[in-house]
């Protein structure tokens, strides 16, 4: 029996090794997921101001990158550089590398989100260069033919606008929005204004996507003249779309 002592012996050091290393690891565990839980919130809200962003650009809108978003990535990838040569949660938690993915990550979100924002509020004039219909409404003569197109038309500019109210949730959305963007140009086109010919010409130009200069002839600044409307209008290069 006093043969087998020694091997007893270390079959009982060996399992105190693996209970060592199990408990080591078990700790270690925790540690990465106090970490995950700590990056779980941020990085949610940064995809989903990612897959609103990707769903604007998917559709032709102009949707450009802050530079905040690369700054992110860049951070994540050296930290997951370092990660991988040595799996452990102080390899993360080294220094401010951590603290500073977090932040970054949430930096990152906030400008993405305003960007997406402020795209899908520009996209708003260029998908329909038209006039609200309390400036329709007061520019031309309410025959009973304008009538029927105003009320058409007022319907259809308050569809479009709520539409901006909030971000499209899916594709159909926008293509929801460019119909009636469509509607409302069709639309406009059925306004008799007890104008001029040539402000009529260029009202409609207006209307329909855009007056080019030589649309505003002297008999059209006149007209914008006594009916003090100068200011509601602006030139525009012809392509600018946000930088798209």
């Amino acid at each position: 029996m006093s043969t087998s002592l020694p091997a007893r012996a270390k079959a009982l050091r060996d399992r105190l090794v693996t209970l060592d290393e199990m408990g080591a690891n078990v700790a270690e565990a925790g540690l990465l997921e106090d970490l995950r839980s700590d990056l779980a919130a941020p990085a949610a809200e940064l995809s989903r101001a990612l897959d609103q962003r990707t769903l604007l650009v998917d559709a032709g809108i102009a949707a450009a990158a802050p530079a905040s978003l690369d700054a992110a990535r860049k951070r994540a990838a050296g930290l997951l550089e370092k990660f991988a040569a040595e799996k452990k949660a102080a390899t993360l938690k080294k220094g401010v590398g951590w603290a500073n993915l977090v932040r970054d990550i949430k930096a990152a979100s906030s400008d993405v989100g305003a960007m997406v924002i402020k795209s899908w509020k520009a996209y708003r004039q260029e998908v329909f260069t038209g006039e609200a219909p309390g400036i329709v409404k007061g520019r031309m003569a309410f025959t009973p033919a304008n009538a029927t197109a105003f009320k058409s038309y007022e319907q259809l500019h308050q569809a479009f606008r709520v539409e901006f109210d909030r971000l499209p949730a899916d594709l159909a959305a926008i293509e929801r929005v460019r119909s009636v963007a469509k509607e409302l140009t069709e639309t406009a086109k059925a306004f008799d204004y007890d104008v001029p010919a040539e402000v009529k010409h260029f009202l409609e130009a207006v209307q329909s996507g855009g007056a080019t200069l030589d649309l505003l002839t002297d008999t059209v600044k006149a007209w914008l003249a006594a009916n003090d409307a100068f200011a509601s209008y602006r030139i525009v290069p012809r392509g600018v779309d946000g930088g798209r």
